[in-house]
């Protein structure tokens, strides 16, 4: 109709002839040539649309139309503006659409494992820092008391050595005092050496019980226990070796000074290289006899060696690793007040 309104449908004998003739028409004429010359908007303004969907197959629409097409041209906002969400959620089924769902792959999809274990090691780094800060304070204030008796004026001697020198440079004002690279103190190194003394204890009771039952059980007799003295410090003596040497050749450190935050490096500050730590290895036990004199370079030398560090080129500096050494903020402050 002129008006824009719908004509109703036709009935009767004129409804039959006009849908013969539609029929006939479509037939013989191409409809995407009627669709070229037609205004479709206008068309679509005159016919009641509601209708046309309801006596339309969408399923067999919607196999031949291509949706990403379709999507690129739909103002996604103003659609879903229109669209009543909690209408649309209510008639959804969480539970079927999630049994469909590899919540394991959208998790590992997500990063979220990869965040839990770096906050968990950045809690346990952080933890453990905060105790290897306290040990570093305790050492500047015994290596202060020495270098108070012994007369010694602050900063007239190296820090560190030459090639960790850049390393071991303070923090500028306010931050912590940054002690990466520095000559680890008597503290630190008699900490470290104690866990290190209780893990090769504990490593060797372990396996010796472990070994003494796994013969009862199979044997049905004890192999340890019948073992002479001196084997047994044989054993004692092979296992240290392995552990001490192990440890500095391969990772630089022990165990121990791993925990508390120091390293064994050459003494300019290069990497140690095997040779140097096998004989630091092999020397260590002589810097204990004596009432361990050897060890007296560690509380009152510039460099804090013990013999088995000279007779290995070696020295043990501060060093956390992938994270700056550091001083305790409090002791931090305390020299930038006094300007050192």
């Amino acid at each position: 109709m002129a008006d824009g309104t719908v004509r109703p449908p036709q009935k009767g004998l004129i409804g039959r002839v006009a849908g013969a003739v539609t029929d006939r028409a479509l037939d013989v004429v191409d409809p995407d040539i009627v669709l070229d010359h037609v205004d479709v908007n206008s068309l679509l303004d005159k016919v009641d649309v509601q209708r046309l969907l309801e006596r339309i197959d969408l399923d067999a629409v919607l196999q031949q139309v291509d949706m990403n097409a379709l999507l690129s041209r739909v103002d996604m906002n103003t659609l879903l503006a229109r669209v009543d969400m909690n209408s649309l959620l209510a008639r959804v089924d969480v539970n079927q659409m999630l049994e469909d769902v590899d919540l394991e792959a959208v998790v590992r999809r997500s990063g979220i494992p990869e965040v839990v274990a770096e906050s968990t090691s950045h809690l346990a780094g952080s933890t453990i820092d905060i105790a290897r800060r306290q040990v570093a304070g305790l050492d500047f204030w015994v290596n202060r008391a020495v270098d108070t008796v012994l007369r010694r004026e602050a900063g007239s001697f190296p820090v560190a050595p030459p090639t960790l020198a850049e390393a071991a440079a303070s923090a500028e004002g306010g931050d912590r005092r940054e002690v990466t690279g520095h000559y680890a103190g008597p503290v630190g190194r008699t900490l470290a050496f104690a866990v290190d003394a209780a893990i090769v204890t504990l490593v060797y009771t372990g396996a010796s019980a472990t070994l003494d039952w796994l013969t009862r059980i199979l044997f049905d007799q004890t192999v340890v226990g019948r073992l002479p003295g001196w084997l047994s410090a044989v054993f004692l003596v092979v296992w240290l070796f392995v552990y001490f040497f192990g440890s500095l050749a391969v990772a630089g450190r022990t165990v121990g000074q791993g925990l508390v935050g120091l390293r064994v490096v050459a003494r300019d500050g290069t990497t140690l290289r095997p040779w140097p730590a096998l004989v630091r290895t092999v020397s260590m036990p002589v810097s204990f006899a004596f009432l361990g004199l050897g060890l007296v370079g560690v509380v009152v030398g510039r460099e804090h060696r013990a013999l088995h560090d000279v007779t290995g080129r070696a020295v043990v500096v501060v060093d956390f690793g992938d994270r700056p050494a550091e001083l305790p903020g409090p002791l931090s402050r305390f020299l930038d007040r006094q300007g050192e």
